[in-house]
């Protein structure tokens, strides 16, 4: 992210729970089952739209654990509006709108039976109509209420405008102003639309509270040299950057500036 000054954004069935974009409330009285109803929207949306997951706590030890390589990596705090995800020509959902809601149960009987004519209309018409903008809300916006420690805000962006999408195999340049590019995952498989963002978008560095010790086991030689050269690369962004450290009198994460 920092080398390139890109975020990253990925499809809805690639994402880490399995039950994004199950939440559309159909019921299961009809011609077409409910599961099969959701499975076809999931599918459409996972391949027409990207998501970006943004959090607004840098402290949260959970999230340190879960996705910062326990402890280990690091945290990038940007201003999402100098980024540009506030642009509601950009994004279907830009960031100030994307705020997670954390339920205990699904919608149930929202949407009624779906029909063959309703999935029809669905995969072939991309106009957003309000019906189009609830759906999207449902499958990106509604996660269970145990994700709710993740403080969460998204950014979904369309990419019919795109010239290569989800399936093409290689990286691609998306749009001639360069503010788009695709690259794939060789490991999983996954195709990731990055977006640029200007450096001065990025406000804050925080390391883990294991970042040191990991240094500490690894600072000699030609290791110790790449230890220096990363951490004067944080520092030439000329952002605050800090290191987190377990608070010896309670349960909190702190934050040092270095």
């Amino acid at each position: 992210m920092l080398r390139n000054l890109s975020l990253g954004f990925t499809g809805l069935e690639d994402l880490n729970d399995p039950f994004e974009g199950t939440n559309f409330g159909f019921s299961d009285t009809g011609s077409i089952p409910a599961r099969n109803a959701i499975r076809v929207f999931k599918g459409h949306f996972s391949r027409k739209f990207a998501v970006s997951s943004l959090t607004r706590n840098p402290l949260n030890s959970l999230m340190w654990s879960h996705y910062g390589d326990s402890h280990r990596g690091v945290v990038i705090g940007i201003d999402a509006e100098e980024c540009g995800l506030t642009s509601n020509e950009e994004f279907i959902i830009p960031a100030q709108l994307g705020e997670i809601i954390y339920v205990s149960t699904k919608n149930k009987d929202l949407n009624g039976v779906p029909s063959q004519n309703h999935l029809d209309e669905l995969r072939a018409s991309m106009v957003f109509n309000p019906d189009i903008k609830n759906y999207l809300k449902q499958a990106f916006l509604y996660k269970s209420l145990e994700w709710g420690y993740e403080e969460e805000v998204r950014v979904i962006k369309s990419l019919t405008d795109f010239k290569f999408g989800y399936h093409s195999t290689e990286d691609q340049l998306l749009t001639n102003d360069g503010r788009w590019n695709k690259v794939r995952n060789n490991y999983l498989g996954q195709p990731m639309f990055c977006y640029k963002i200007p450096e001065s978008g990025i406000k804050e560095i925080y390391l883990g509270a294991n970042v040191y010790r990991n240094v500490a086991r690894i600072e000699e030689g030609a290791n110790a040299q790449r230890v220096k050269d990363n951490l004067d690369f944080l520092k030439s962004f000329g952002c605050k950057l800090f290191r987190c450290e377990p608070d010896v009198q309670t349960w909190d994460l702190m934050s040092v500036e270095l």
